[in-house]
């Protein structure tokens, strides 16, 4: 018997080994705080930067790899006023953020920048971490001016 398409094997194995299986890892215990990069940058690839006046955005992914609840209690922004981050809502509205085992939360970061120059700052995810009970994040973008 001859496949149609005789790729399909092929995809389908390879999808089967990229899955989502929750199990592919072990928790650590407590809570245990994972990011996905330590620095948060804006159209700095190949020397380029973000246009004086327009947006450019990113994010920070969180996931919790430890076997209690982490709780992250304050994001804590020290960068100039061209970097804005979005909270998610429970921290937006001053209160804590708990992220159960095995799940995850998003950070997002808009970067505009009001002159052609490089701008640097941090920000400091406060939890209840056994890993990282302060964990800070960069920040870095560049401002260029737009072409005529």
């Amino acid at each position: 018997m001859r496949l149609p398409f005789p790729w399909l094997p092929l995809i389908a194995l390879a999808l089967a080994a990229c899955g989502g299986d929750e199990e592919s890892y072990t928790l650590e215990k407590g809570p245990f705080l994972l990011v996905d990069r330590e620095r948060l940058a804006f159209d700095t690839e190949f020397d380029r930067g973000t246009y004086v006046g327009a947006a450019s955005r990113n994010s920070l992914y969180i996931e919790n790899r430890g076997d209690q609840p982490l709780v992250i209690t304050a994001v804590v922004k020290n960068a100039p006023s061209e970097f804005v981050l979005r909270l998610p809502d429970a921290l937006a509205e001053g209160g804590t953020l708990t992220i159960e085992s095995r799940k995850t939360a998003l950070i997002e970061a808009e970067f505009t920048p009001k002159q052609a120059k490089t701008y640097e700052g941090s920000f400091v995810l406060k939890s209840n971490a056994a890993n990282a009970p302060e964990k800070q994040i960069g920040l870095a973008g560049v401002g260029v001016t737009p072409p005529p």
